[in-house]
């Protein structure tokens, strides 16, 4: 098993005053290595928090997330970015590309950060580049590229330090419908030579191309479908269901 999440908890509370959101209940479930999840839900239902908390930006109030055994929420603040680099790959729905560096230091960054030698650098991105088909861009600088070829980008800095876990925060919300379509095949492509993904999206076409679609709803995992051998087209009928019965609180 990969990832854990048990009994997990979330409560904001103001600053001035005893007032409460449970933004997550009791969030339970497994991720197995290999595995390419997606997480959907109604807006505020939980879904960005419970992100959030995988990557290790937000503590949570109770119960604990595992990482091939070890309990993410109790390292220490001062050692998180470091356990990021080393551990977590991310792919965000505007990008966050700097414009200052060219698209080759752009992917390079977490390695740098983490003191890599420029061999072992060149050498990961001779092997993502092609793959990706960004080999013509890495001279290029971030404005220079459409929204489909930097995500692109931003897929080859997430894979460039081989994480055991990419975690995707809307990854098509700014594409069209082709960039779209075409990061979904990529992102499949990916898990089948065996990267491990959790995505959180609101698209029942995003989350149609994964293997396995957990609803959040009021803060709780509350039903699970499996793609098994459906077409990304069939399973998209299927989540749509799912998703209706859920917004009319079925």
């Amino acid at each position: 098993m990969l990832l854990e999440v048990s009994h997990l908890q979330k409560i904001f509370k103001t600053r001035f005053s005893k007032e409460e959101t449970i933004a997550l209940r009791d969030v339970n479930f497994t991720v197995e290595e290999g595995e390419y999840i997606a997480i959907m839900g109604e807006s505020g239902s939980g879904k960005t928090t419970l992100l959030n908390i995988l990557a290790t930006l937000e503590k949570p109030s109770n119960g604990y997330v595992a990482l091939n055994g070890e309990d993410i929420t109790k390292i220490k603040e001062q050692n998180l970015a470091e356990f990021r680099r080393q551990h977590l790959g991310f792919v965000f729905q505007d990008f966050n590309l700097l414009d200052t560096l060219s698209v080759r230091d752009n992917i390079f960054l977490p390695l740098v950060l983490s003191r890599a030698k420029v061999s072992d650098m060149e050498e990961r991105l001779n092997i993502l580049a092609p793959k990706l088909n960004i080999s013509d861009l890495l001279n290029k600088q971030p404005f220079e590229l459409s929204g489909g070829q930097k995500q692109r980008v931003a897929i080859a800095r997430a894979l460039i330090t081989s994480p055991e876990l990419v975690l995707a925060d809307e990854p098509t919300a700014a594409l069209d419908f082709k960039n779209s379509e075409d990061l979904l095949d990529l992102f499949e492509e990916i898990n089948d030579e065996g990267q491990t993904i959790v995505m959180v999206t609101h698209s029942s076409l995003a989350a149609s191309h994964a293997k396995r679609v957990l609803f959040i709803k009021d803060g709780q995992i509350f039903h699970q479908l499996y793609r098994s051998g459906k077409t990304s087209t069939e399973f998209n009928k299927e989540i749509n269901l799912t998703m209706s019965a859920l917004l009319g609180g079925e």
